[in-house]
């Protein structure tokens, strides 16, 4: 279903540059489960990563020259490492180039203490290509970050772990695109494990790594739906929703909702309606996680389905991040058996996560297609997903 991305992007480095590669990184996308947006306001985080990945072929340059190819697009970047700078205009270049430009700055503020200089920067050779839909809800941005973080560690000799490269992600979203983001996509994405779901708690940066669930047991299957709607993490609609949280948060006397009690919360009459109605999607979304968490661990997948569908709701409802072809989505799953069913990333497009009884696989993915149909809306990618390998070096 997905192509070997190391093996594209060695191949197409040789090709643009004329020389094979000092090395090719891979890193997986993400499947949030539960827990969108949440980071911003020091809460949880519950996904996996996803077997679609990202790749990296790279080389060191003897010169300051950034050389980026991809086929991603027929455009080619070649800049230098004085002229990185955050650009006034957003596009794809903005993360590999954004993600140099992280580590350059980390460079800059570790200087060294005698004994070990810091490393030097150098020019590079990049090819990237990724089989993760752009703006389609499964951190293809993290995945791509993270695939540039772990060459540049590597060539650089920065000797930096994944969960602290995942702090370039971070700084190349939040300050070289300018968008508004917290830590969960890029620390899933480089942590994850076939296998594992990541549980993230943004207050500490905390990360534990935990046995996803024996769904074969339980005669359940985790399918994906690509709705072919997209978004930009840039986009001024997501930073008004993350505002209004902080507003929130602000009113009540705390740094992040995350502090804030619930009784609380929920007991203030000073809140603007409409920002009250975002952060209610926070406060209760961190306690889902919690409680998905604890039902999994306890009780079993087959118990969760209120809690998606419940998450689903305060995203339509509270935090407005749906549309109309994800609500149709998540409505025909449940229509088709499903147990639980949920959109999965920032929103406004993007992807659906479903639950649901292996027996009702083909009945749903029949439905689906029939309805976009009808729609006129081009045909969705259905599959089915389980918690896949995580970033590595390939070659």
């Amino acid at each position: 279903m997905f192509r070997n991305t190391s093996q594209v992007a060695a191949e197409a480095f040789a090709a643009a540059f004329g020389k094979s590669p000092e090395g090719v990184w891979s890193v997986p996308g993400r499947v949030s489960l539960m827990g969108d947006h949440t980071d911003r306001e020091d809460g949880l985080s519950f996904g996996y990563a996803h077997p679609a990945r990202s790749a990296a072929a790279v080389s060191r340059r003897e010169d300051h020259t950034i050389r980026v190819v991809t086929d991603l697009t027929e455009e080619q970047v070649e800049t230098t490492l004085a002229e990185l700078q955050p650009p006034a205009e957003h596009s794809w270049k903005d993360y590999p180039l954004g993600t140099v430009w992280a580590a350059i700055g980390h460079i800059q503020s570790n200087p060294g203490n005698g004994e070990e200089p810091a490393p030097t920067p150098t020019g590079l050779d990049i090819f990237l290509t990724t089989d993760l839909p752009i703006g389609g809800g499964l951190a293809s941005s993290a995945s791509i970050c993270g695939t540039v973080s772990m060459a540049i560690n590597e060539l650089w000799g920065l000797g930096l772990s994944n969960e602290e490269l995942a702090a370039f992600g971070y700084h190349v979203e939040n300050h070289y695109v300018g968008a508004s983001t917290g830590m969960s996509d890029h620390v899933t994405v480089l942590c994850g494990e076939e296998g594992k779901n990541v549980f993230y708690d943004a207050r500490g940066s905390d990360l534990s790594l935990i046995d996803a669930a024996n769904l074969v047991e339980e005669s359940l299957v985790q399918m994906l739906v690509e709705t072919g709607e997209m978004h930009r993490n840039w986009e001024d609609v997501i930073t008004e929703r993350h505002n209004a949280c902080d507003r929130v948060a602000k009113a009540l006397g705390y740094q992040f909702l995350r502090e804030a009690p619930t009784e609380e919360f929920a007991a203030a009459t000073h809140l603007d309606e409409t920002d009250r109605r975002r952060a209610n999607y926070v406060v209760t979304e961190i306690q889902r996680v919690l409680d998905l968490v604890r039902i999994v661990r306890t009780e079993g997948a087959g118990a969760t389905g209120h809690l998606f569908n419940e998450s689903q709701r305060s995203l339509r409802e509270d935090y407005e991040a749906t549309t109309q072809r994800v609500d149709l989505t998540t409505e025909l799953a449940l229509a088709s058996g499903a147990i639980g069913s949920r959109m999965t990333g920032s929103g406004f497009g993007g992807s659906v996560h479903v639950l649901i009884p292996q027996e009702h696989v083909q009945q749903f993915s029949d439905t689906i297609a029939a309805a976009y149909a009808e729609y006129g809306w081009d045909a969705p990618r259905v599959y089915t997903v389980t918690s896949s390998p995580g970033a590595r070096r390939d070659a």
